[in-house]
């Protein structure tokens, strides 16, 4: 899978969290999480131009996405509070 298979994949699941919590995020929220997926794909578009940190960018627009549902920060922070006692 070439980078630009992954980077749709991301953009594809993170458009199917926006379906699934549609209904139970705030509309800002829901805007912002829009807003990261046309980022992805402008990033998609592009892919082939000179740009060269685009895996940087992917990855904070899905931060940035991400970071709009609750009950995944939630659980990201339980993780980073938890870390040392987490079995590996």
């Amino acid at each position: 899978m070439n980078d630009k298979d992954l980077l749709r994949q991301l953009r594809d699941q993170l458009a199917d969290i926006q379906a699934t919590t549609h209904d139970t995020l705030e509309p800002s929220a829901n805007r912002k999480i829009e807003e990261a997926i046309q980022d992805l794909d402008l990033i998609i578009e592009n892919l082939s131009s000179e740009e060269v940190n685009y895996k940087t960018k992917a990855l904070e627009i899905l931060g940035r996405g991400i970071s709009y549902i609750p009950s995944i920060m939630r659980l990201i922070k339980f993780i980073s509070e938890n870390s040392d006692n987490l079995p590996m």
